[in-house]
């Protein structure tokens, strides 16, 4: 359930965030420009087009990301480029994808589910097709509703389901053809729990989490895949790995307004006397 943080004001959220990667002299402004899904959401809103060329590269990189860290993919992205033809529809439909799979764990990208994701293009690539023949482009079908509706559809629905592509990865996939949206992974989730910020009387549901961050987001006054991107740079492994599965605590500028240093000395109180 949503629960409303009287103890952190977003603005108090945004800035203690930005304090505490500035002090570790990690320049979160660089890497969200080189995640460039900001950036897509700026190109979108001056008019420019997303290509279904453009489309199917969102789609590969959101499943690229799924379950692993997203350093070595960034690493490696031109290699990656060039293993999918520059994301030339044609050439990917009518080659072997067990190559796909191949030349990505050669370069170390690949992750549990990467067989099934690039055999599921088989299938996926034609659901685009059928999307662009019937909203004459994809462009119209993703903005055609919220965020969390399109990204509904494509990871639930009945007409346009996609294989290998769950909730977060649709929204994932949503914002590299920049739409405003935030991708409700496990950092998103953790961070905003009642073990953490509490702004969630328990461990949020991936709607809950859509719907606290987008409403912080608001709040502040940026763009959703902004405060995302920021957020995710704090917690994830090859950027700000501070408020990750262990947090480092000492760091943070949020620690005491957080619940987790309370919550990590509780548990150990109970484990002594039990």
């Amino acid at each position: 359930m949503v629960n409303i943080n009287n103890k952190i004001s977003p603005a108090e959220l945004l800035k203690n965030i930005q304090d505490t990667l500035q002090r570790l002299k990690i320049d979160y402004e660089k890497i969200i420009e080189e995640f460039g899904q900001v950036t897509a959401s700026e190109k979108r809103e001056k008019g420019v087009k997303f290509s279904i060329n453009d489309h199917l590269k969102a789609l590969i990189l959101a499943m690229l990301s799924n379950q692993r860290p997203w350093g070595p993919i960034a690493k490696n992205l031109k290699i990656i480029n060039e293993i999918f033809f520059n994301y030339d529809l044609e050439k990917i439909k009518n080659s072997d994808k067990r190559e796909f799979e191949d030349k990505l764990r050669q370069i170390k990208c690949g992750n549990r589910s990467i067989s099934k994701q690039m055999k599921s293009l088989d299938y996926n690539i034609p659901v685009l097709l059928l999307i662009q023949n019937q909203y004459d482009s994809l462009d119209n079908f993703v903005t055609s509703d919220a965020p969390e509706k399109i990204a509904t559809e494509l990871s639930k629905g009945k007409k346009y389901k996609l294989k290998q592509i769950g909730f977060p990865l649709a929204l994932e996939y949503l914002r590299n053809v920049g739409i405003r949206a935030v991708k409700p992974d496990v950092h998103m989730r953790r961070i905003i729990s009642n073990e953490r910020l509490n702004y969630c009387s328990c461990y949020p549901t991936e709607e809950e989490t859509v719907k606290v961050l987008s409403s912080l987001a608001k709040q502040i006054g940026v763009n959703p895949t902004y405060l995302d991107n920021l957020v995710w740079i704090f917690c994830a492994v090859d950027y700000g790995n501070i408020c990750n599965e262990n947090p480092k605590c000492h760091f943070c500028s949020l620690r005491s307004l957080c619940n987790f240093p309370t919550a990590a000395k509780n548990n150990e109180i109970m484990g002594r006397l039990f």
